[in-house]
């Protein structure tokens, strides 16, 4: 196994969080074979909103946190005059807090410091957040940008073991999260990142940097970023990175609000500093048309090893860029709906490949050696010495494809994904594993989050279903750019919520 979890029914928040909740991860190499389930198997239960500090639009510094009298978020981000402590909770009430925020907050190993949306509420920052400390968690709300200008990203993470999660971010001004080197052992997981970027080709949904330990990005939902959705990226006076893992997100249409040439949903791999330990599984790809590098693992730097494995690339001029690693594994990938379906940047001998599925004809000039020869997946494969097991089934899958992935920190919350390969009107999605019979839930598309749910109701133990008709996509705000294209009927990512 890749990653394992379990399930935990404990009371409050940072105490669940300290008791595992969270996961037992146990890390694979990734040049070994690996369950590419890598998701969780169960539902965590969501707390109540007892006990804890209060922090609020309305609040001040004369505040004494509770719900009475609130903190501003200043204030509480200083650590309430020292009220603040290791294991605490802030609730963050709903409004507009305005501003760029940092910082130094940190609670202890076992037991962090929680700043978390309260149920039922909005909470927004309309500014940035910059974090420093280490051992602290953001839980559930929005941070945005209603005149984003200047080279702040929305969300800056710098500290060990910070969890960044189910939040919603957007339209700020460069990358909507940066997570740098100082975050170790840190976890971006659940979030909805959307609208990124004013300027040049480093305008990413995240951009990601790891040195020591194990950064996790997991579940989270990266769409229409001005360049690239996810870049783990390194060059010049960088250190040699390490142990990113990319695990279960949706990455689609990054680029497509700019007229740059450098676009891709994944990008893993440096300019001239080396990747290693790298994992790539499990996530979901898609573009609407043909342009753009869907995934690209490697760029120009000499890599040692990395593991690719269980993804679905859709789309795109070519799905798949690949090459400078030592060591890889590239397998049980389903790819299709390109131009060309692999470009290989080199063919060590110690390249593991196989099982992969391409919707192509097998025919077409649509796979390309290291030499840049375009060639069909006979001679590819013959040339390469790669993929003899691999197959092109056919141009395009026959039936509809349902991905549900149960959120692992909240209970009755469950991203769900549809390649609707099978041109169906709606689609029947089996949630019994997120949700409990006679729970009241709403299903929103994520490129409508704030509009309307698109089904809502009362679970009746099997499946519920959702139109596949499409939403028009959230326009970038406080700039003029290109209109992200529409990706309904064909592919659409919604998020189950209990109520």
């Amino acid at each position: 196994m890749s990653y394992t979890f379990k399930l935990c029914w404990v009371v409050g928040v940072a105490a669940a969080l300290a008791a595992g909740c969270a996961g037992e991860r146990s890390i694979a190499d990734p040049n070994t074979p690996a369950d590419t389930s890598s998701g969780p198997t169960q539902p965590q239960p969501q707390p109540t909103p007892t006990g804890g500090f209060y922090a609020s639009p309305s609040g001040s510094s004369a505040g004494d946190g509770s719900v009475t009298k609130p903190w501003d978020l200043t204030t509480a981000f200083a650590g309430g005059s020292g009220r603040i402590q290791a294991g605490d909770t802030v609730w963050m009430r709903g409004g507009t807090y305005r501003g760029d925020f940092r910082t130094a907050l940190a609670g202890t190993q076992g037991r962090p410091i929680v700043f978390r949306q309260y149920p039922g509420e909005r909470a927004t920052i309309d500014g940035t957040l910059r974090a420093d400390g280490a051992d602290i968690v953001f839980w559930g709300f929005e941070v945005m940008r209603s005149a984003p200008s200047g080279m702040l990203p929305g969300l800056e993470s710098r500290g060990a073991r910070q969890k960044f999660i189910n939040m919603i971010v957007h339209d700020a001004a460069q990358q909507g999260i940066t997570f740098w080197d100082e975050a170790v052992d840190a976890e971006v997981y659940g979030n909805i990142v959307y609208n990124n970027g004013t300027h040049g080709n480093q305008d990413h949904g995240i951009y990601v940097h790891n040195m020591t330990g194990t950064k996790l990005v997991m579940d989270n939902v990266f769409f229409d970023n001005k360049s690239y959705g996810v870049h783990v990226y390194a060059q010049h006076e960088d250190a040699p990175q390490r142990n990113v893992h990319l695990i279960g997100n949706v990455s689609f249409n990054n680029g497509s609000i700019s007229d740059f040439r450098a676009k891709s949903n994944i990008l893993v791999g440096g300019l001239d500093v080396p990747d290693e330990g790298m994992q790539v599984i499990d996530n979901m790809l898609y573009y609407s048309g043909k342009d753009g590098e869907n995934m690209r693992i490697g760029y120009q730097a000499s890599n040692h090893d990395v593991l690719v494995r269980g993804n679905t690339v859709w789309g795109g001029a070519t799905a798949l860029v690949f090459g400078q690693w030592q060591k890889a594994t590239v397998q049980n990938n389903l790819i299709g709906g390109s131009a060309d379906m692999v470009s290989l940047l080199n063919v060590p001998g110690s390249f593991t490949w196989g099982g992969n599925n391409y919707y192509r004809d097998a025919g077409a000039q649509a796979w390309r050696t290291q030499a840049g020869s375009a060639l069909p997946l006979v001679q590819w494969k013959s040339t390469t010495g790669l993929g003899a097991s691999d197959q092109a089934p056919a141009t395009t899958p026959g039936t509809t494809k349902v991905f549900v992935r149960p959120n692992k920190y909240e209970q009755g919350r469950a991203m769900v994904v549809v390649y609707n390969w099978g041109s169906q009107s709606s689609v029947d999605v089996n949630l019994a594993g997120v949700l409990r019979s006679g729970q009241q839930y709403e299903v929103r598309n994520v490129q409508d989050w704030f509009g309307r749910p698109v089904a809502s109701g009362t679970f009746n133990g099997s499946t519920i279903s959702l139109p596949m008709s499409g939403v028009n996509p959230p326009m970038p705000i406080g700039r003029s750019t290109a209109t992200p294209p529409k990706t309904g009927p064909n592919f659409d990512t919604f998020v189950v919520v209990a109520k």
